[in-house]
């Protein structure tokens, strides 16, 4: 089928400008390499997936992966060391030098609970590595419950009881923009695919419109004002529990 096709294409396409979300995943096994080389000691990744980070973690990293068992068994078909909610994790109390939380918050529909238990399993001095996406489509339907702004994050971290170590929005407006546009058009095609609407026939000239916008965007001035955090996709932060 037409929309199958365009879906392995843009699979194959994921590491390149032509990928409709090359601004969000452009730069993940840096950041996942990043992960690696700063972890140590107990490592939970919360909502670990395919558990992208332990590929790059040190041999003596003690690494447990968790997920909700509907989402590994029946979505994904992974396989986590445990199966758990992450509202309620079957760990004792300072049990984890590092939590990682990886665009999986915005999936839980009690937020502050999984806060709560990243807290309590976290020893003195621990870390969360948080990240979550902020002007971004839903996903992972009907699991997608919220979005936050940095301040709504920060307040969150506060109530909580953690210290905010860093805080990075990702994305200029121009990229958030762009990733935005390739977005409905990519999943425009689809639909007209799937419902065989004549105007699936500008599906030949979406990876070029996906190219020209994402080198617009990246090439556009707003470059440099990264750090305002006016309209990122996503933010980024590590939480520490004194």
């Amino acid at each position: 089928m037409a929309h199958d096709t365009l879906l392995n294409l843009f699979s194959a396409l994921r590491n390149t400008p032509f990928h409709p979300q090359w601004f969000a995943v452009r730069k993940e096994s840096q950041y996942l390499a990043a992960i690696g080389r700063r972890v140590f000691g107990q490592v939970l990744d919360i909502g670990c997936g395919e558990q992208k980070p332990r590929r790059h973690l040190n041999p003596s990293v003690a690494y447990i992966g968790l997920d909700y068992y509907r989402t590994a068994t029946e979505w994904y078909g992974t396989r986590p060391q445990v199966y758990s909610d992450a509202c309620a994790l079957p760990f004792h109390a300072a049990s984890f030098d590092w939590v990682l939380l990886l665009d999986v918050l915005e999936h839980v529909p009690a937020p502050n609970r999984t806060f709560g238990e990243a807290f309590r399993v976290l020893k003195p001095g621990g870390k969360l590595i948080l990240q979550v996406p902020f002007l971004y489509p839903i996903h992972d339907a009907p699991l997608d419950f919220h979005r936050w702004t940095l301040h709504g994050l920060q307040e969150l971290a506060r109530k909580t009881g953690f210290t905010v170590v860093e805080k990075i929005p990702m994305g200029t407006p121009f990229e958030c923009a762009a990733l935005l546009c390739n977005l409905a058009f990519s999943k425009a095609v689809l639909d007209w695919s799937i419902r065989k609407n004549p105007l699936a026939v500008l599906g030949l000239i979406l990876p070029v419109f996906v190219l020209c916008t994402n080198l617009l965007a990246w090439i556009l001035p707003s470059r440099t004002n990264d750090e305002d955090g006016f309209m990122p996709y996503a933010y980024r932060m590590v939480l520490e529990k004194p």
